[in-house]
């Protein structure tokens, strides 16, 4: 069984893996020594582990799963990875080549993929029919938007929350911000997939992060949703190091 952890810039997800399969999830701001003993107590048939976090390295977290499990990983640009990257590794962020490699273990073979995560950033990543990562853009999340308005204007208030917007164009300044961020970044998530399936009509498309259930409505069907993209690249990526 494997210990998954994922420190994002708000969120840290953690998950037990065994085999393939996501068989417990946990959910923090960021997991202390104390959550981290009892999830380590809860599951004590633990063999392996990975850490992966773009925020500051937790060396307190990462000493405390040394010293119950046997093999410990840090994801970093060192770590190997089942693809190959066309990409500076040393600034490329763990959580992107996790869900660059979840996704291309998912997918059928030989098939472009284009992979979108939606979080405190949205990524864009592409992936060559070879399986080689080929690069990838990103761009302001949601509520970085949100936060950019209220801060860089006088007057326009920050909306901490965002909800399906009941008419297309809002009429008040909170329907107005609203509406109009949501549906910037549909109308820019649409843009790279119709891009890419001029490219590929065969690409395969994967989105995932804690912002995606707010699009996914808006998204075409053929769009894959799965909310546990980078966990199961970084359970993949350990078990390739394995």
């Amino acid at each position: 069984m494997n210990l998954i952890i994922d420190q994002g810039n708000s969120v840290c997800k953690v998950a037990v893996a065994d085999g393939g399969e996501l068989i417990a999830h946990y959910s923090f701001p960021q997991v202390s020594l104390r959550e981290a003993g009892v999830i380590l107590s809860d599951h004590p048939a633990l063999q392996a582990a990975i850490y992966s976090s773009v925020a500051a390295v937790d060396k307190m977290l990462l000493s405390l799963l040394a010293e119950r499990i046997p093999t410990v990983l840090q994801v970093d640009e060192h770590i190997a990875v089942p693809v190959s990257v066309a990409y500076d590794r040393k600034r490329l962020g763990s959580d992107r080549i996790a869900a660059v490699v979840g996704a291309h273990a998912l997918a059928p073979e030989g098939v472009s993929l284009l992979v979108i995560d939606l979080g405190t950033a949205i990524t864009y990543e592409q992936i060559s029919p070879k399986g080689e990562y080929t690069g990838g853009n990103i761009s302001p999340g949601l509520y970085t938007r949100l936060k950019a308005l209220n801060h860089f204007t006088s007057r326009l208030p920050l909306i901490h929350e965002i909800t399906p917007p009941v008419r297309d164009f809002g009429q008040t300044t909170s329907e107005a911000i609203t509406s109009g961020v949501l549906r910037g970044v549909i109308y820019e998530i649409k843009g790279y997939i119709d891009e890419a399936k001029a490219a590929d009509p065969n690409v395969k498309v994967y989105v995932t992060g804690g912002d995606a259930p707010l699009i996914e409505q808006y998204l075409p069907e053929e769009v894959c949703v799965e909310p546990d993209l980078v966990l199961y690249g970084l359970n993949k990526i350990l078990e390739y190091n394995r």
